[in-house]
């Protein structure tokens, strides 16, 4: 009987040491996204103010010469679309003012989210990854004051974001759409 416990042991000393928690698969996602020339997807983002919720159905796309992030709906604002600089700082309206406020000193708005989005899965600081379900679960770091939690499905496409400044959930984010090139 002694003889069969070491080996059972150390097989299963062996099969802990080989699970796959995600991380790898998720650096994969990383890597593809950060080698991209073209990013484009399609957003469902709600918006949780203390006092309000917004919520618009946004278009983002990215290449090498920024990004683009248009409003789909509400109906009445559709088309309005907001240029990123490369460095991801200033947004520029087409001809309109939306202002529909930001998060506290954050200055992050339902329509800054997917540009913080895409930037946090090129470049955050992976803090911990999962599965739940059929789904590969990161929270990564962009920046000191934020988290974001993103779902991935088992092809490695975006399905949910949920964006968390100073440990508050604010933005909640479904992604459709995803195309890489």
């Amino acid at each position: 009987m002694r003889k069969l416990v070491l080996p059972l042991m150390i097989s299963l000393v062996i099969l802990c040491g080989c699970a796959d928690s995600g991380e790898e698969s998720f650096m994969q996602f990383m890597q593809q996204v950060s080698a991209a020339n073209e990013i484009g997807f399609d957003a469902l983002v709600r918006a949780e103010y203390s006092d309000k919720t917004a919520e618009f159905k946004l278009g983002y796309t990215q290449d090498e010469n920024g990004a683009v992030v248009e409003i789909k709906e509400p109906e009445l604002i559709a088309g309005i679309k907001a240029r990123v600089s490369k460095d991801g700082t200033q947004l520029e309206y087409d001809g309109a003012v939306l202002d529909i406020g930001t998060f506290g000193e954050s200055e992050l708005s339902p329509m800054s989210a997917l540009p913080l989005l895409a930037k946090t899965m090129r470049e955050g600081h992976i803090d911990i990854v999962w599965t739940e379900d059929d789904m590969l679960v990161a929270r990564i770091i962009p920046s000191d004051d934020f988290t974001v939690t993103l779902w991935l499905s088992s092809e490695l496409e975006p399905l949910n974001a949920e964006i968390t400044y100073r440990e508050k959930s604010v933005v909640f984010i479904e992604i459709s759409d995803w195309k890489v090139s």
